[in-house]
């Protein structure tokens, strides 16, 4: 009996020191998609400066997490159809259909103001102004990526407008390559991203070109968007304010251009 108890005691010690261990925190998955500059994945390794923002504010924050590459519009219907996606995507822009399903966090970018993207043989057709209604109003075919929003000033001049809008399902290169090929004359695109896939192409420099966009009264540049870290609902609100308060202390200067400018320096006028 007595070297049985000996026998026992170490399991006992044993199961009772497993009852104490704490369980390893649950990863937060980071969910993006092939957008340079914003998010790329190459070679199985994700990049890009949006997702470099976000590792630093998670980071930060002491937020175990992995990133992952999924399509845009499968983001959309996971944070829609499950109530409990412990997940986030950057760079998501703040809408009030969006905030029915998703939280949204501080912000972790500021974009330079928006351009047309245009063929060069079609650019003689735009107005002196060079604002969007007066694009809209010359006749050229526009093609914008589906599911996308431009920002609430232009998503509400779409929606007045009475020009023909195709909506592709295709990536934003894809859709200056139908520009370049002359299927379309035009699309809209934020400036970021319009001169990184002009820059890595000379055929398409050469093709076309970018139409800064004036607001009222001659200024150019529509009001610059912010881009958010767009998160399902089973991310609480108590992990919300953590993550805000990580991107209060580690981005203050990431709302207002790229990386590398003056802080503040690439806002609209």
């Amino acid at each position: 009996m007595l070297v049985w108890c000996l026998l026992a005691l170490p399991a006992a010690a044993h199961a009772e020191t497993k009852q104490t261990v704490t369980a390893p925190q649950r990863e937060l998955a980071i969910l993006a998609f092939h957008r340079p500059p914003y998010y790329t994945f190459v070679n199985g390794k994700a990049g890009g400066f949006l997702i470099d923002a976000v590792r630093r504010a998670l980071d930060a924050a002491r937020i175990p997490y992995h990133v992952a590459e999924m399509p845009p519009k499968r983001i959309l219907v996971l944070f829609e159809q499950d109530a409990d996606a412990y997940a986030c995507s950057p760079g998501w822009y703040r809408t009030r259909e969006r905030e029915e399903f998703a939280r949204f966090s501080a912000p972790i970018y500021r974009n330079l103001p928006p351009v047309a993207v245009l063929r060069a043989d079609m650019a003689h057709r735009a107005n002196e102004g060079k604002g969007l209604s007066a694009l809209l109003a010359a006749e050229l075919r526009l093609v914008l990526r589906g599911g996308f929003s431009y920002g609430s000033a232009i998503d509400e001049a779409l929606a007045r407008s009475r020009a023909p809008i195709y909506r592709s399902t295709a990536d934003n290169a894809t859709l200056l390559e139908m520009l370049a090929s002359g299927r379309y004359d035009m699309t809209l695109m934020e400036q970021e991203e319009a001169a990184e896939l002009l820059r890595l192409s000379p055929r398409l420099q050469r093709a076309l070109v970018l139409v800064p966009l004036a607001q009222p009264g001659g200024q150019t540049g529509q009001a610059s968007q912010t881009r958010h870290l767009m998160c399902g609902r089973g991310v609480d609100e108590t992990l919300m304010r953590h993550i805000d308060d990580a991107i209060a202390s580690v981005l203050p200067d990431m709302p207002g251009g790229m990386p590398g400018d003056t802080p503040g320096g690439a806002t609209a006028p």
